[in-house]
């Protein structure tokens, strides 16, 4: 009897990207396009008798939505750990399969996609340096813009992840460096370790740990890369999930008001497109008028901008502690008192203060108001929505995911 030929196994034609039977058997798909600003708007039109039910199914789609975007994320994500050169078709492929069956808009589907084109631009990015840059000093002074000697590559460690380069060394050089770092944004103290970039028109951003610092715990070490990473990965993405700062209608009105503001809207905005600086204008309004009422209104306006631009890097910072590991950071990653007056995070501190000895009344007024009564608020509730989501059963990667959808409406532009 001859030996037999072995069948070759059947070639697997349009093999799906992803499994989604047990995503859709975790969440429920949505027919149709689901826009929430759009849905939202249409909510007014609804009569009275009717509005209950459709807010609720409002809420469902909404909250379905958010959490198909944390699991598209987060499964893009995994793939990436595991494969950091994996192809785009793979990844658009799989943020498509998701908006198939859970209503993504054609404008949500471009910010996912343009999300994967930012990755493989960084991660091109830091290869292409490291390769140009095969010598770890080199490679630091080229990062750095600073001239460490040959005889300093001892105290470095240099590793190479997929969007930044991690930079181990001692206290003394992590000081050097913070000294010099464009924009850094510190760990718990400025030497503990922080996330920064390259002074470059298409910068590379590093991170910088000090292998000195030493926690209280031994344990707590665990939380010192996580909490960077999270950092740099927030800092990368900010433009596309990060709330813009957005003018109330009665205080653009005012602003529009006048001569001035007869052209900075008509000819400026309208015609030729220009983005305008409202928290100026605010200020340059507020100053100039003399009217009680439209000062203090004008007032309040302006410190509520002020308090969105402290709003998203405390929620940088929120997301940052709560990636760490759980099991050692409890003590820390739920203080929202790091946040408010005197705290580690007081990102407030000089608007409050800009009036001190001045006795403005107005002033210190309406900065209790905004920025400590309403602010502190606000962190107290985005804290407590992000825990009852993890504790709902949504890994923290997930929740974060969740945070910083771009389906607009998320949580935290709702808390914070």
């Amino acid at each position: 009897m001859g030996l037999e030929t072995p069948t070759p196994p059947e070639v697997e034609i349009n093999k799906p990207i992803i499994d989604m039977k047990p995503i859709l058997e975790k969440v429920a798909p949505i027919e149709g396009t689901f826009a929430p600003n759009e849905e939202v708007q249409k909510l007014w039109s609804v009569p009275r008798e009717q509005r209950r039910e459709v807010v609720s199914v409002f809420k469902d789609k909404l909250t379905r939505q958010r959490e198909a975007w944390a699991l598209c994320r987060t499964n893009i994500e995994e793939r990436i750990e595991a494969n950091p050169d994996l192809p785009r078709d793979e990844m658009v492929g799989i943020v498509r399969e998701f908006a198939s069956h859970y209503g993504f808009a054609d404008s949500h589907v471009q910010v996912a996609e343009s999300l994967v084109d930012d990755y493989i631009e960084m991660h091109r990015r830091v290869n292409e340096v490291r390769e140009k840059y095969p010598d770890n000093i080199a490679l630091i002074n080229r990062l750095t813009g600073m001239e460490f000697a040959t005889s300093d590559e001892s105290d470095f460690t240099v590793e190479v992840g997929s969007m930044f380069i991690e930079i181990h060394c001692s206290d003394f050089n992590a000081g050097r460096i913070y000294e010099k770092a464009k924009d850094p944004i510190r760990g718990w103290s400025k030497f503990y370790g922080f996330a920064t970039l390259s002074n470059d028109k298409q910068p590379i951003y590093y991170i910088i740990y000090n292998r000195n610092y030493r926690f209280s715990e031994p344990e707590q070490e665990s939380v010192r890369l996580p909490h960077e990473r999270e950092h740099q990965k927030t800092r990368i993405m900010k433009p596309k999930f990060f709330s813009v700062d957005t003018i109330r209608t009665d205080a653009k009105e005012i602003l529009n008001s006048g001569v001035r503001g007869f052209l900075k809207h008509k000819v400026g905005e309208k015609i030729f497109g220009f983005e305008r600086k409202f928290q100026d204008e605010l200020w340059e309004r507020y100053s100039s008028t003399k009217e009680p009422e439209e000062k203090a209104f004008l007032l309040r306006e302006w410190m509520r901008l002020k308090r969105e631009t402290a709003l998203n890097r405390a929620k940088d910072e929120i997301f940052s502690r709560k990636i760490e590991p759980e099991d050692v950071a409890k003590s820390w990653n739920n203080d929202s008192s790091l946040f408010k007056p005197e705290g580690s995070y007081d990102f407030l501190k000089y608007v409050r203060d800009w009036d001190k000895g001045k006795g403005d009344s107005l002033w210190q007024d309406t900065a209790k108001r905004v920025l400590v009564n309403e602010y502190g608020q606000i962190i107290d509730n985005a804290i407590n929505a992000f825990d009852q989501l993890r504790n709902s059963g949504h890994s923290q990667s997930e929740v974060i995911a969740m945070c910083q959808v771009p389906l607009s409406l998320d949580i935290f532009s709702r808390t914070m």
